[in-house]
């Protein structure tokens, strides 16, 4: 009876832990992103377009996890921000290439600075950081086959 009453102790709940934490670290980042007049979805986008500018619109989808309906908006508000520039493809005017401005780009080492923050503000060490890493990259794995 007792291993019941454990299936619902928040304490002892992996997908609960999991939220609470997302919620935490999101929370986290939510105030300096405001600063920067991003949010945390487009700072996603522009963190891919940093590893690598120019991509379509199903890369970006393939990278960020958001399907094209979410993204596109995201894309939309960026451009209106002066952070993004988006082009139709000339061969397919069904395919978009969004690439980064001199504004997206110049946002990069405050973000920069938000993530070393962060990253001192938890106090984990190389090793712990890869721990969790790879246990979130199993767990994402597992639910996503």
């Amino acid at each position: 009876m007792s291993s019941m009453l454990d299936t619902f102790n928040f304490d002892k709940m992996l997908c609960f832990t999991l939220y609470s934490t997302t919620n935490a670290m999101l929370r986290n980042y939510t105030k300096p992103l405001a600063e920067l007049g991003i949010t945390y979805p487009q700072l996603l986008v522009l963190a891919a377009l940093w590893n690598q500018n120019h991509l379509s619109s199903s890369e970006l989808s393939d990278q960020t996890l958001f399907d094209l309906g979410s993204l596109t908006p995201i894309i939309k508000r960026l451009e209106k921000k002066g952070c993004v520039v988006v082009e139709v493809d000339v061969n397919d005017r069904r395919r978009k290439y969004i690439s980064l401005t001199g504004s997206g780009e110049k946002l990069k080492d405050p973000v920069a600075k938000i993530f070393q923050d962060t990253k001192c503000r938890l106090n984990l060490n190389e090793s712990e950081v890869n721990s969790t890493l790879n246990v979130c990259k199993k767990i994402k794995n597992e639910l996503m086959t």
